[in-house]
C-alpha cells in the first residue's frame, strides 16, 4: 500500500477512526533497504610502459648520443681528410691530379652524418615525449568517458532507490495478531493512555462498531476519544459509575453471585461457609423483592431486617415476608448492609443504547467504595456481555488493577466466545496482574517501580547469547647455538730405484715422491624457534530480552508490544502518539515486513529492522535438516548481536 502524503488538517481526529484495528504505529526505517551501487568505478588506463621507458632511455641516453654522434661524425671527416691527404700525395704525378674535390666532399658529408645524428639523438626525447602525452591524453579521454557513463548509472541507480524508498511507508500500523482473545496494557502515564485511548479507541470504534469504556480511574481519560466520537457524527452516553445501579435488569442468581464474589473474592478457604451463608440470605431476600431488583430496594430489604420496617422502596408484603426470613441472622445482614451502604443513592438508570458508552468513576468516596462498585461493574459487564444480542463491539477497562483475576478471566472468556474485544488497562504489574496478564497479546509502558520492571522483563523472557567468557595467551620461544672444528692430517712417503742396461750402457733412476694432506673444517647451527597461541572461550548465557531499565525509560508515548508471531513472539516498539497521523508517509494499516538487503549490498547494513526483535521462534519437533537456514531477517552478523537485543525506541 503506498503511504499517503497528507496536508495539513486542523483537526486530526477523525483520521484516527479509520477501519483497521492499531494500537499506535511502528517507525519503518526506509534508509535500511537502501541499496549501494555496486559497479565499481573506472579505472583510467595505464599508459604503454614501453613509451616511459622510451622516453627514459632517450632523456638518459640523449647526451652520450649527442657526443657520440658529433665525435664520430669529426673523427670520420678528420680520418678521411689525413687519409685523402695521404692519398693525393701518392697521386700527385696521376695524370688527372689528386682527388682534393673528392677527399672534401667524403671528409664533409661525413661530418654531416655526424652532425645529423647527434640532432636526431637529441630530437629523439622531444618524440617520445609527445608520443607519450598523446597516450596519456587518449587514456584520459577514455577515462572520461567511461566514469561519465559509470556516473550516469549510479544517478540512475541512487534515483531509482529513492523513488523505491519514497514510495514506502515511514510509519506502519501496529496491530494485535489475529485470533488474538484481548489486549492487556500494563503501566503508563495518564497522558499516554489517554493516547492509547484516543488512537486505539478510535480505531475500534471504526472497526468493531459499539464500544463501552469503563474508567476507574477518576481522570475523565476518555475525553479525547469522546470528542473523536461526537465528530465522526457517532452517538456518545457517558454516566457516573456513583450514580448508576450496576444491579439493575441482573437476574436473581445473578445479583447474589455478583454480590458474594465482590464481598469475597478471592477469600481463604475458611470463609467459604460464609460465602455460602451470605449466599443462601441473599437469595431469599432476592426471592421477596424480585422481580423489581436495585440496589435501593436490596438494602431497604435488608433494613427491614434489622428492624426498621418503615422503608418506602418495599411493599407491606414484601416487608412481611422479609421479617419471617432469617430471624436470627441481624449481625450478618447488618454487615451486608454496610457493605451496600455506600450505594444507598444510586439512581435506577440504565446506559441509553449508543455508538460509545463511557462508564466513569468519579473518583469521590472511600476506598472501599470505590472497591465495591469496581467489583460490581465487573460483574455487570459479565452480565450484559452474556445477554447481549449482537456481536462484535469492544469493551475497554482502565485501572483494573484491583479486580480479582477469577472475574476478569470469567469476562474474558465471555469476550471471547462473543467476539468483543477485551482492553485491560493495569496502572501496575502487581500481585493481582500478574495473574492476570498474559490471556491475550501485553503491550508495556513505562514501568518507574524497579520490581515491576524486573516482573515484565521477566515475562517478555530471555533469550540465549554467546559472549567472550575468557581469553587464554601463552607465549614461548627456543634458541639453540651449536659450533664445531674438526681438523684432520695425513703424511704419505714412497720412493722407488731402477737400473736399465742398454749394452755397455748402464743407466740408474731414483724416484722419491712425498704427499701431506691437511683438512679443517668448521660447523656451525642456528635454530630459533618461537611459538605462540591465542585462545578465546565463549559461554552461553541467559539473559533478558528486554532489560527492566529499557521499560522504566521509556518515553510517555512509547509502548512495547508482546505479540505471538506463528508458534513463537516477537516484540516491537511502538509509537503511540495520535499527532503521528497528520505525519507524511503513515500508513493506517499493517505491514508485512519486507527482506531487508544483504549487509554487503546495503548502504546501512542491517540484519533486522530496529522496533522488532524476534524473542522466541520454536523449532518443530520432526526431524529436520540439521543445517540451518537464514531468512534476510535473522542471517547473523559479525557486528550485530543475536536478535535478543534490547529494542530501540525512535
Amino acid at each position: 500500500m503506498r503511504p499517503i502524503l497528507r496536508q495539513p488538517d486542523p483537526n486530526p481526529l477523525p483520521r484516527l477512526a479509520t477501519p483497521g484495528e492499531r494500537l499506535g504505529w511502528i517507525f519503518n526505517d526506509r534508509n535500511l533497504y537502501r541499496r549501494k551501487f555496486m559497479d565499481p568505478p573506472p579505472q583510467p588506463d595505464m599508459v604503454p610502459k614501453e613509451l616511459v621507458e622510451r622516453l627514459d632511455k632517450a632523456r638518459s641516453q640523449r647526451g652520450r648520443r649527442v657526443a657520440l654522434s658529433l665525435g664520430i661524425g669529426v673523427g670520420l671527416a678528420a680520418l678521411i681528410g689525413c687519409c685523402g691527404g695521404i692519398l693525393t700525395a701518392w697521386l700527385s704525378d696521376a695524370p688527372d691530379g689528386p682527388p682534393y674535390g673528392l677527399v672534401a666532399f667524403l671528409a664533409v658529408v661525413a661530418l654531416l652524418a655526424g652532425i645529423g645524428s647527434a640532432v636526431y639523438a637529441a630530437w629523439l626525447p622531444g618524440q617520445a615525449r609527445k608520443a607519450l602525452a598523446e597516450a596519456q591524453a587518449r587514456a584520459r579521454q577514455d577515462y572520461e568517458r567511461d566514469h561519465a557513463a559509470w556516473d550516469a548509472r549510479r544517478e540512475w541507480h541512487d534515483q531509482a532507490q529513492q523513488q523505491a524508498v519514497d514510495a514506502m511507508a515511514e510509519w506502519a500500523a501496529a496491530s494485535p495478531s489475529p485470533g488474538t482473545r484481548r489486549v492487556d496494557i500494563i503501566g503508563g502515564t495518564s497522558y499516554g493512555w489517554e493516547a492509547v485511548l484516543t488512537v486505539f479507541g478510535g480505531s475500534l470504534l471504526a472497526s468493531r462498531g459499539p464500544m463501552t469504556l469503563v474508567d476507574f480511574t477518576g481522570e475523565g481519560l476518555g475525553d479525547e476519544l469522546i470528542e473523536l466520537a461526537s465528530t465522526t457524527g457517532r452517538s456518545v452516553s457517558e454516566l457516573d459509575l456513583g450514580r448508576f445501579d450496576l444491579v439493575a435488569g441482573l437476574e436473581p442468581d445473578e445479583l447474589v453471585d455478583a454480590l458474594v464474589e465482590a464481598m469475597h473474592g478471592d477469600a481463604p478457604e475458611a470463609t467459604r461457609a460464609e460465602r455460602s451463608q451470605d449466599a443462601m440470605l441473599l437469595r431469599d431476600i432476592s426471592a421477596v423483592i424480585a422481580p423489581d431488583l436495585s440496589i435501593a430496594r436490596l438494602i431497604a430489604a435488608l433494613r427491614v431486617l434489622t428492624g426498621d420496617t418503615d422503608q418506602p422502596a418495599l411493599s407491606d408484603a414484601e416487608c412481611e415476608r422479609l421479617i419471617r426470613l432469617h430471624q436470627d441472622e441481624a449481625r450478618r445482614v447488618r454487615r451486608i448492609e454496610a457493605f451496600l451502604h455506600p450505594l444507598s443513592d444510586t439512581d435506577a438508570v440504565a446506559p441509553a443504547a449508543a455508538d460509545l458508552t463511557c462508564l466513569v468513576a468519579s473518583g469521590e468516596g472511600g476506598v472501599a467504595q470505590r472497591e465495591l462498585v469496581k467489583d460490581l461493574t465487573m460483574q455487570w459487564l459479565a452480565h450484559q456481555v452474556r445477554h447481549t444480542e449482537a456481536s462484535a463491539g469492544s469493551l475497554l477497562v482502565l485501572g483494573a488493577d484491583d479486580v480479582h483475576h477469577r472475574a476478569i478471566e470469567r469476562l474474558s472468556n465471555l469476550c471471547e466466545r462473543r467476539g468483543i474485544r477485551l482492553v485491560l488497562f493495569f496502572e501496575h504489574l502487581r500481585e493481582e496482574s500478574l495473574r492476570t496478564i498474559g490471556g491475550g497479546e501485553v503491550a508495556l509502558m513505562r514501568l518507574g517501580n524497579h520490581q515491576e520492571a524486573t516482573q515484565a522483563a521477566e515475562f517478555i523472557g530471555r533469550g540465549h547469547k554467546f559472549v567472550l567468557s575468557g581469553i587464554t595467551r601463552t607465549l614461548g620461544g627456543e634458541d639453540t647455538h651449536t659450533l664445531a672444528d674438526t681438523y684432520g692430517e695425513s703424511e704419505t712417503r714412497g720412493g722407488s730405484n731402477e737400473t736399465i742396461r742398454t749394452g755397455r750402457h748402464i743407466s740408474r733412476r731414483r724416484g722419491t715422491n712425498w704427499s701431506r694432506t691437511r683438512n679443517w673444517s668448521q660447523t656451525e647451527s642456528v635454530a630459533q624457534g618461537t611459538n605462540w597461541s591465542d585462545a578465546s572461550a565463549a559461554a552461553r548465557v541467559y539473559e533478558y530480552a528486554v532489560e527492566p531499565r529499557v521499560l522504566q525509560d521509556l518515553p510517555e508515548y512509547a509502548m512495547i508490544l508482546v505479540k505471538g508471531q506463528g508458534r513463537g513472539s516477537v516484540v516491537q516498539a511502538v509509537e503511540v502518539d495520535p499527532a503521528i497521523v497528520t505525519l507524511p508517509r503513515v500508513s493506517m494499516d499493517p505491514m508485512e515486513p519486507q527482506p531487508l538487503p544483504d549487509p554487503a549490498e546495503a548502504v546501512i547494513p542491517a540484519t533486522r529492522q530496529p522496533s522488532q526483535v524476534t524473542v522466541s521462534q520454536p523449532q518443530p519437533l520432526t526431524a529436520t535438516d540439521s543445517s540451518p537456514t537464514w531468512s534476510a531477517q535473522d542471517r547473523p552478523n559479525s557486528h550485530e548481536n543475536h536478535p535478543t537485543g534490547h529494542p530501540k525506541v525512535d
